[in-house]
């Protein structure tokens, strides 16, 4: 997996040291939220640390925020990173900040 995209969002992946950054770009929302779960399944099924990157989101509504928690919930290795603009009024919004450790 190098690149994806779809309906308004890609999704390129950096490794780096055996960490996977998977780079989003555009907008995280009903229609691409399935396709960040599964970029993330697919490194998670091969046993890599993954981290989010945000910074490059236009937007993000509830899907794209619940498919973070997932992915939060489920592997504690998991990180966000970028989350500003828009995204990070929704994370604080609905006040799940404390649900996510931030990569710098």
């Amino acid at each position: 997996m190098g690149e994806e995209s779809g309906a308004g969002m890609s999704i390129r992946r950096v490794e780096r040291g055996g960490t996977v950054r998977l780079v989003l770009e555009g907008e995280l929302d009903i229609a691409t939220a399935p396709l960040l779960a599964r970029a993330i399944g697919h490194e998670r099924a091969q046993d890599r640390p993954v981290t989010v990157d945000l910074a490059r989101l236009r937007f993000m509504d509830s899907c794209g925020l619940r498919e973070l928690l997932r992915a939060a919930s489920e592997d504690p290795g998991f990180r966000i990173a970028g989350d500003t603009g828009a995204v990070r009024r929704v994370i604080d919004l609905c006040g799940v900040r404390e649900q996510f450790v931030v990569a710098a």
